[in-house]
């Protein structure tokens, strides 16, 4: 048989994606099933994914020592007992925080308030009357402070949190009232709530407790 010149091109075309490997295009029905099992596995992967570790705090009370926070801030006429390697820094409101970790600092304040009787209800709408958190109760209630537990409300787009704890303590002195709480600092604000244990809060206030006078 006598071949074009048309016919031997194609031949010599046919022969050559052969010898290079090449493969007829997958069905539509098999890019779809490869595109959901790549799909499938990314998803498992995610959810694979590991869990924010929590920071936590281990506190050893030997480690606490004295500081008279009026060096820090002429408002605050406070001594407290905090870890040695604790950071004092003057607040915009004339407080002092106390930094005991990345995640959690004491602040130390001075109430606009002429009693403890005032102190104490102020600590209340700040902590679990505030409207931004749901579930807030008392864990311990004494004279001088509290330790709580709240929860932030749940979001519009599902995302639920979980409770956390914290604490308030009030000292009353020539008719000045300071209080002491825990917090997150602003740099960790995105820290878990479950970080914020009621343990800790327990152990904090008690060392508070313990400690905060007037000078």
């Amino acid at each position: 048989m006598k071949l074009t010149h048309f016919t031997a091109i194609s031949i010599f075309t046919l022969a050559l994606a052969s010898a290079c490997g090449g493969a007829a295009e997958p069905a539509k029905g098999d890019k779809a099933a490869a595109k959901s099992a790549a799909g499938t596995a990314g998803a498992d992967a995610k959810d694979a994914a590991p869990a924010v570790e929590l920071p936590t705090l281990k506190i050893n009370e030997a480690d606490w020592v004295e500081k008279n926070l009026k060096d820090v801030s002429p408002m605050i006429n406070v001594t407290i007992k905090a870890p040695k390697d604790a950071t004092f820094e003057k607040n915009g409101n004339g407080g002092v925080d106390i930094k005991l970790a990345g995640f959690y600092m004491l602040t130390v304040g001075n109430l606009a308030v002429s009693s403890l009787k005032e102190a104490l209800e102020w600590g209340d709408s700040s902590s679990i009357g505030n409207s931004s958190f749901k579930d807030g109760k008392k864990l311990l209630e004494e004279p001088n402070g509290f330790v709580f537990t709240y929860q932030m409300k749940d979001e519009d787009n599902g995302t639920k949190y979980a409770p956390e704890s914290h604490f308030y303590y009030f000292i009353e002195k020539d008719g000045a009232v300071y209080s002491v709480n825990d917090t997150k600092p602003m740099d960790a604000f995105s820290t878990p709530p479950a970080a914020y244990t009621e343990a800790l809060a327990r152990q904090v206030y008690g060392l508070v407790k313990a400690s905060a006078k007037t000078n």
